[in-house]
């Protein structure tokens, strides 16, 4: 059941992060790599790059964490900090070598391509700046809890645990449940106002087209019209979620899970409200199923 989460969570990235349902994802670019550290060879499980550039560092265990596992997890982050941006791009080629989409870039336009795929301005991203380490188990012990807290509450070493149950139907299908139990606070004032993120821009967004499918907006224009009410909400946030909710997005397939088929692009950073009758059916990478 290890490898059938672990494959489930390449597929769900967003999972892992404080605002999964601001549409944000992770860009995987290793998986069972070799982390040398001493005269030691190690496997992380999975390693990714967030939208702020940091490294995503994962350690999966099955059943209940064995005391190890937070010397494993600080030993890979002193590896992975050591990591510059031409070994970063190294483990994306590795990663990506028979992916006919990202074979072969670099990991710079590998996140163009995923969170600024409409704007065609110079990349201000500096990689790997921060380690986010998540141990995720079936259980995770009291003693592992409160090491991770002083770590994190000491040492302000970025800490996250995720619990999770495989269960398996009669039918054969696997069932996964997951529970954040530490490192997720939840913010004091919620980014967008009050409602799901992803509601809160959907309603700006048939607020400046007065509900018309003949009204187009660019993502400038919504991340205004936000600014003007909630100063604090993040830029990316609004633009990862119109690549989310496009239907035909050819960078939609990089935000798995949570899709709603809202808006209809027309060309590079131009959008409408989607039309299924006019549009036709796409699905959930950004291809046309039907017209």
């Amino acid at each position: 059941y290890e490898r059938h989460f672990e494959s489930w969570l390449v597929n769900s990235p967003s999972l892992l992060l404080d605002d999964e349902e601001g549409g944000n994802t992770v860009i995987w670019i290793g998986r069972q790599v070799t982390a040398n550290v001493g005269d030691c060879g190690r496997y992380p499980d999975l390693l990714g790059v967030d939208i702020s550039g940091d490294l995503i560092i994962v350690e999966l265990k099955k059943g209940r964490t064995p005391r190890e596992v937070i010397a494993q997890i600080l030993e890979y982050a002193a590896w992975g900090a050591s990591l510059n941006e031409e070994k970063l791009n190294e483990l994306a080629r590795n990663y990506y070598a028979a992916d006919e989409s990202k074979a072969g870039k670099t990991l710079r336009e590998i996140y163009q391509d995923v969170f600024n795929s409409d704007d065609e301005s110079d990349i201000e991203i500096n990689f790997n700046k921060r380690q986010n380490l998540y141990i995720v188990a079936e259980n995770i012990s009291p003693n592992i809890r409160k090491v991770s807290e002083y770590l994190h509450k000491t040492y302000a070493v970025n800490l996250h645990h995720i619990e999770y149950e495989v269960l398996r139907s009669k039918n054969g299908e696997y069932l996964i449940s997951i529970e954040k139990t530490f490192g997720f606070d939840p913010p004091i004032i919620p980014p967008l106002g009050h409602g799901r993120v992803k509601d809160v821009i959907h309603n700006e967004i048939l607020a400046f087209t007065k509900n018309s499918h003949e009204t187009t907006f660019t993502p400038i224009d919504i991340v205004k019209q936000i600014k003007t009410k909630y100063p604090t909400s993040n830029d990316n946030t609004v633009r990862c979620q119109l690549i989310q909710d496009c239907v035909n997005h050819t960078s939609r397939k990089h935000y798995p899970g949570g899709q709603r088929d809202h808006y209809f692009r027309i060309s590079k950073g131009v959008y409408r409200l989607y039309d299924q009758e006019k549009d036709g059916k796409w699905d959930w990478e950004g291809k046309l199923i039907n017209k």
